[in-house]
């Protein structure tokens, strides 16, 4: 069994464990824990080898005081910080800063309440106050075509290290240059938005992408990134034959640098990709079939 599938089922297996798991390094293959603000980072060997939430605690450096005979009860934890927990997940990369492996682990955990807190950092409908994964979208696709562009632009490589992603999407690494072509650049980018399509399964009740879908949002995806390069229009490919669409929206002008951290601006940024198409058909599909 790869070492990938033995964390998802220790991890499934031992309750006590899931809200202490935060994230794991799938190149260095360690599993990253925190407890109360410190973090402690552990192979699989190690994490497997516990047996209680008493002993992982004890990796902190926490202990029990013993029961005492008066009150029969047990004493608060204590916590001591440990000199030598590691603070990093791989070099020059902040494990207190969240990464889009982050979101990539947290979903193969299925682990929709540290999904949660994450998102709602950015991807919050602020007139339901719930978490908005179209929202989510649309932001790590219009940071992701810009990282992108600037790659091309600058003939640097489009790094695929995701621990080198914020949550959004903003490349947070050091540029290198590469020898990729452009389209292979532009096809690799396009890993980072696959984790927030990946992501959306688990808010079925707002979207839901099949394979057809995801193929078209990848083939708009690339016509827009190379019409943003070179300023000629790219035939876009038919959309899925699967989804009733509802009237085209005109597309407003392409002017977006930055994404402000609202749901309206999420929005306008699909149109500009053109992808409103299949998010707002199959929103449309799911509020007929609650009607029903």
């Amino acid at each position: 069994m790869d070492i990938q599938s033995r964390v998802v089922n220790f991890y499934k297996s031992n309750q006590f464990i899931q809200k202490y798991v935060k994230g794991y390094n799938g190149d260095t293959n360690e599993v990253l824990l925190e407890y109360n603000g410190y973090k402690k980072i552990i192979s699989i060997d190690q994490l497997e080898a516990i047996k209680s939430e008493q002993e992982l605690l004890s990796l902190f450096g926490v202990a029990q005081e013993p029961v005492t005979s008066e009150t029969n009860s047990v004493n608060a934890s204590v916590i001591n910080p440990v000199p030598e927990a590691q603070t990093k997940l791989v070099d020059n990369v902040d494990v207190k800063k969240e990464t889009l492996n982050d979101i990539k682990i947290l979903t193969e955990l299925k682990n929709k309440e540290g999904l949660d807190n994450l998102l709602k950092k950015f991807a919050v409908n602020q007139s339901t106050g719930l978490i908005d994964i179209n929202t989510a979208i649309s932001i790590i696709t219009r940071n992701t075509m810009n990282e992108v562009e600037k790659a091309i632009n600058n003939k640097y490589d489009f790094n695929s290290d995701f621990n080198l992603y914020d949550i959004q999407g903003n490349y947070v690494g050091t540029p290198t240059t590469g020898l990729a072509t452009e389209d292979e650049q532009i096809a690799k980018s396009f890993n980072n938005i696959k984790i927030y399509l990946e992501a959306a399964k688990m808010y079925p009740e707002q979207v839901n992408y099949n394979e057809e879908q995801i193929k078209n949002f990848m083939q708009t995806y690339i016509s827009k990134v190379k019409e943003e390069l070179h300023g000629v229009p790219v035939e876009q490919p038919k959309e899925p034959t699967n989804v009733e669409t509802p009237n085209q929206i005109p597309t407003p002008t392409n002017n977006v640098q930055n994404v402000p951290n609202t749901a309206s601006a999420g929005f306008a940024d699909i149109f500009v990709l053109t992808v409103i198409v299949l998010v707002y058909a199959i929103i449309i599909i799911n509020l007929i079939l609650k009607l029903k």
